[in-house]
């Protein structure tokens, strides 16, 4: 009886069935190398909606009026050379972009009681011409 089981356990460790018999000569198998962890790129966080938010800006329109840099300072400088407009002091700008840029300068006079629209033309780069003034307006209290 134990020959006979002998021999039945013999066919057993030559086949390479691990799950019935271990063979010891056998090294044993080392796991794969885990790939390398790749870091999740940060998601912003969300920004808060605004309570109110601003309808978009229509093509051809004016901008909302800003502070005035110095670029735009020296656009009106140059442009009301030799305009009454030179009298007034700009506070803000709006900008409408057309063949070149039109600026809409919110000025006040030299007296600080009235204030103006001027509008000035700064043609493209290409063209050689100067900023102009297209218009200067009075404004009225609402505006």
């Amino acid at each position: 009886m134990k020959r006979s089981l002998a021999l039945l356990l013999l066919p057993l460790a030559f086949c390479g069935c691990a799950s019935w018999y271990a063979c010891p000569a056998e090294a044993p198998v080392a796991a794969a190398p885990a790939p390398p962890a790749v870091a999740e790129p940060a998601t912003p966080a969300p920004k808060p909606e605004p309570a109110h938010p601003k309808p978009p800006a229509k093509v051809g329109a004016y901008s909302e009026q800003i502070a005035i840099d110095p670029e735009q300072r020296d656009v009106f400088v140059e442009a009301t050379k030799e305009s009454e407009a030179r009298a007034l002091r700009p506070l803000t700008v709006a900008t409408q972009v057309v063949a070149g840029l039109n600026y809409d300068f919110r000025c006040v006079s030299a007296d600080g009681l009235r204030r103006y629209s001027v509008v000035i033309h700064r043609p493209l780069p290409q063209t050689g011409e100067t900023p102009r003034v297209v218009s200067i307006r009075e404004l009225s209290a609402t505006d």
